[in-house]
């Protein structure tokens, strides 16, 4: 039997009216080659829909128009509608004259239920996010409400009548709008636009952009700009003024967007649109008009009350909190100690500020004490070390501050283009309330003094530090890194002087570059990697913006030192001096002055400022500059202008834009040559190792501990010494003290032992290859250590270990004079206090060390070492040469050979000395026994032999 159908009737549905108010959209996608659309919206209800009107050519339109269902018939409870009412959807559409419409994107949402047409609720208008499959296609500013119908019947009872529904909404011809208390509330507004000029710029239809116009649209009102006559000229707007009166909403959620169309004037009276932008929100250009009136200068901060002031302003570089220190083992305290030790050695050495460099300014700013020489005791100027773009820092907004960079998209998306961005509109808005009133005057205008628009010729100087976390481009884990500069046509690299096998590199190069400003702006800096057989990849790139820092009132071209300083290491670089950059800033900020009363003293604005409360705590030096010069420098440093600094710029790689490469630290100066020539550049030449020759002359060595046994049963050592320098492979050896019996070895035996070293970082320079297949040399930078170890010599086995000492040539400990006061008391353990000194400094050093085992875990003394310790430089060895061992030369000082005890000799080579110095000593009584005992048996057994033979022939004779 078939099963029994069940079905679900109603008696009959409920009547609603939908209303759908549908005001604006902003951002849509662009369906014509124009990079525009023809946009209309069609609103999907139940069984029902209904289409706004269409806007021609917008990407934001503007419907401001309400859809009306007047009978919507939905079955069920209308209590559960009013909790889950159906989804209503909306759709957008371009219209095509000749084709059906091409789909924009869809989005949905929900009404506002009201079962009672007398509620007095209102819907609000909200944006709703446009999409089309996974794609964002822009938004839409809507509002929904479903009204019951209610039923009443006829006297009949056969027919329902409705009750009052609310008013319908006010009409624009035969289309219904927006109701007020729905519509946004308008406001007279003025919006004055900034059109600066065009930047890169792609080709359109295989044409350049040469004759651009930009057309703005807000609020359904149009400014059309100036025509650029030839952009490869000038690219910027002759006349770039322009200004909006218009009603827009007060509310920044309903701000139209601004649409920037710029098309290209071309040849027949054709104008393609070559690039589009919608600004979806005006609220970053928003001023307060009071501020207007006010002026738009910049003040400065209050004057210096006290010296406390003054220092909490040199405070630059923010110190991440240290983590809590974990507990140290014995050789990390001993490391600690050698480490300070070198630091407090170095800062009692004479140093004269001529012997500083730019270098030790940098790690002085970076708290790298140990690499600054003596700067950070000297107190002078610091930099400003940043872990960002400069742009992304201190609020600098991007040094948009001027005029904004807009990116401009082709609008239609196009699959042969990898990347939609056809050019960059740079220009600036400003959007402020005007008077209700058409009659009352208007506010001044805020772009009053726009500089000069014409091109400028700079000289640009590009100074790179370092890089740091550079992502390895080769197998072993590392790159071959190397620098190329581009600025328009021009391309500087350094692939002749790749830094190999280095993801750290430190590069110290700086660039000078000529630029026409804006015409050649994006200065672009990629860290390649080298490589021989195939083409060298890119890690990562940086690009600046350099018409942004040169138009900025930040004053980015040249960064402010601390001091003014006309000569060392704080030299001024730039093209004016200080007094001129404060005059020009109290220009352009309309403040009064500056008015010196005397060279020490001046007044800016309603301020005072004296030289005496910059400088109370500054130490003074003899590059300092006139007294009038150095207080504008400090009242220009109290400003937001920017101040001298090394920033970090994140790198990326076309193929991977969102994942960083490493940062690349560096800074850009520019110099308008309007200003005159700049002052001479900082040398930031990476600091070059100076060669060293290290001359340890072994001696003599003193109880050392007996490791063998002789086949007598006397403790003895074949005693030998070792040395070398860390990092450096190359070992050297004396020769073996044999069968030393009390632990004494004399040797006179010298190692010479070449390096480089970098005295202002105390650290010695190695280069070797990681393998024998490398093509170069890798460099490591390490502690200058000399390494001495005590060996017990063995033919037929391993060489027995004895003990070691390690000598940080930076931080000795004092050798002793005798070899009964050398305890190991004298190395530093991290408990006591030892006296630590410099070779570099002492250059010369003689007396005994110990040497100790601590394979226990605990410090052994296993012997003492008597060796001569001398430091020359290259050129010295060359002028004192010296031979290995005892070789020629044989000289400074000259080596003779060892007077060992007669007891030192290897036995298989020596027999004799064998009999006579270990037999005959120990068994000599034993071995004279034996001898007069064979005697006598020889002589027993002769006489044995011949007695008989004798005894016979007497015997015979006798007959």
């Amino acid at each position: 039997l078939a099963a029994p159908r069940m079905f679900l009737t109603f008696k009959s549905p409920h009547k609603y009216q939908l209303r759908a108010y549908i005001y604006q959209a902003r951002d849509l996608l662009a369906a014509d080659d124009t990079g525009l659309s023809d946009p209309f919206a069609r609103v999907a209800f139940m069984t029902q829909s209904m289409v706004t009107e269409r806007q021609k050519n917008t990407l934001s339109p503007t419907w401001d128009q309400t859809l009306i269902f007047s009978e919507v018939e939905i079955y069920g409870n209308p209590a559960v509608l009013e909790v889950t009412p159906p989804e209503i959807y909306i759709e957008l559409f371009d219209h095509d004259t000749f084709g059906k419409p091409e789909f924009l994107g869809r989005t949905k949402g929900l009404p506002m239920v009201k079962l009672d047409p007398a509620d007095a609720r209102t819907p609000v208008l909200q944006w709703y996010n446009i999409k089309r499959l996974d794609q964002e296609g822009g938004e839409l500013l809507a509002a929904f409400e479903l009204i019951k119908i209610p039923e009443e019947f006829s006297p009949e009872g056969s027919q329902l009548t409705g009750k009052d529904l609310p008013f319908l909404p006010p009409k624009r011809g035969d289309l219904y709008i927006v109701p007020n208390g729905i519509r946004p509330v308008m406001q007279r507004t003025g919006i004055e636009v900034l059109c600066w000029g065009v930047r890169n710029m792609k080709k359109f239809q295989l044409s350049a952009v040469t004759s651009p116009s930009v057309r703005f649209e807000c609020g359904g009102h149009v400014q059309d700009s100036c025509i650029i006559k030839d952009t490869r000229r000038n690219p910027n707007f002759p006349e770039n003024l322009l200004f909006f009166d218009v009603m827009l909403p007060r509310e920044e959620l309903y701000m139209p967007p601004m649409n920037i169309n710029v098309k290209d004037h071309r040849q027949f009276g054709r104008k393609p649109t070559v690039g589009v932008h919608t600004l979806k929100s005006m609220e970053e250009f928003r001023i307060d008009p009071m501020a207007i009136e006010s002026g738009s200068a910049t003040p400065l901060v209050p004057p210096i009350q006290n010296s406390s002031s003054v220092q909490s302003s040199e405070i630059i570089i923010n110190i991440p909190e240290e983590p809590k220190e974990k507990k140290k083992g014995l050789f990390d305290k001993i490391a600690d100690t050698v480490k300070v030790a070198a630091v407090d050695a170095l800062s009692d050495s004479p140093l004269s500020i001529e012997e500083l460099d730019w270098w030790s300014k940098f790690y002085a700013s970076t708290n790298d004490f140990e690499k600054c020489k003596k700067y950070h005791l000297m107190k002078y100027d610091t930099l400003e070390v940043l872990h960002t773009e400069l742009e992304n820092s201190h609020n600098y907004k991007g040094f948009s501050d001027f005029c904004h960079t807009l990116e401009l998209s082709r609008g239609k998306e196009d699959n042969d283009e990898e990347d939609n961005t056809v050019g960059e509109f740079k220009g600036s808005f400003r959007v402020y309330p005007l008077p209700p009133d058409p009659s009352e005057p208007l506010p001044p205008r805020v772009f009053q003094s726009v500089p000069p628009s014409d091109p400028e010729e700079c000289l640009v100087r590009v100074y790179v530090i370092q890089a740091t976390d550079l992502q390895p481009s080769d197998p072993n884990g590392l790159a071959d890194p190397y620098l190329e500069v581009e600025l328009g046509k021009v391309k500087l690299s350094t692939r002749d002087e790749y830094i190999p096998n280095c993801i750290n590199p430190v590069f110290g190069r700086l660039f000078e570059l000529k630029a026409l400003i804006p015409l050649n702006k994006d200065l672009k800096i990629r860290v390649k990697d080298y490589d021989m057989l195939s083409t060298d990849d890119t890690v990562g790139e940086t690009v600046i913006d350099l018409e942004n820092r040169y138009l900025t009132k930040s004053r980015a071209t040249c960064s402010l030192p601390k001091t003014y300083w006309e000569g060392g290491v704080n030299l001024w670089r730039d093209s004016q001096k200080p007094l001129e950059i404060l005059q020009d800033y109290c220009r352009k900020n309309r403040l009064e002055g500056p008015t010196f009363i005397n060279n020490t003293t001046a007044t800016v604005g309603n301020k005072q400022y004296n030289l005496l409360d910059f400088e109370k705590n500054l130490p003074a030096s003899k590059h300092w500059g006139p007294e009038n010069q150095r207080l504008a420098l400090h009242i220009l440093n109290m400003t937001t202008l920017v101040k001298e600094h090394v920033e970090a710029r994140a790198l990326f790689n076309p193929l991977q834009p969102s994942i960083e490469q490493g940062r690349l630290h560096m800074w850009v100066d520019i110099f308008p040559n309007s200003l005159g020539p700049p002052a001479a550049p900082f040398n930031i030449t990476p600091r070059k190792p100076n060669k060293y020759v290290l001359r340890c002359v072994i001696w003599n060595t003193k109880d050392v501990i007996l490791e063998e046994e002789s086949i007598t049963g006397e403790k003895m050592s074949d005693i030998y010494v070792q040395a070398w320098m860390s990092g450096i492979d190359e070992k050297m050896k004396t020769d073996v003290h044999y069968r030393s019996l009390d632990g004494e070895g004399n040797f006179n035996w010298r190692f010479v032992f070449p390096f480089e070293y970098q005295l202002a970082e105390q650290t010695m320079v190695v280069r070797k290859k990681e393998h024998f297949w490398s093509l170069d040399a890798t460099e490591l930078k390490t502690t200058p250590k000399c390494i001495v170890q005590i060996w017990d010599n063995d033919k037929f086995s391993r060489d027995d270990f004895i003990g070691h000492l390690e000598l940080n040539l930076n931080a000795l400990p004092m050798p002793a004079k005798l070899s009964r006061t050398c305890k190991l008391t004298m190395l530093p353990d991290g408990v006591n206090e030892v006296k630590l000194v410099s070779l570099f400094e002492m250059k010369h050093m003689k007396g005994f060390w110990p040497c100790y085992d601590d394979s226990t875990g605990k410090r052994v003394l296993t012997g003492k070492v008597e060796m001569e310790l001398e430091l020359v430089t290259l050129a010295e060895a060359e002028e004192r040469p010296a031979g290995v061992g005892r070789d020629e030369p044989n000289m400074y000082p000259k080596l003779e050979p060892p007077k060992r005890p007669a007891t030192s000799f290897l036995w298989f080579t020596s027999p004799w000395k064998t009999l006579k110095f270990i037999l005959w000593r120990n068994y000599r009584f034993v071995i004279i026994t034996t001898l007069i005992i064979l005697l006598l048996v020889l002589l027993i057994g002769l006489f044995i032999y011949s007695f008989p033979e004798q005894l016979s022939r007497w015997i015979v004779g006798n007959k």
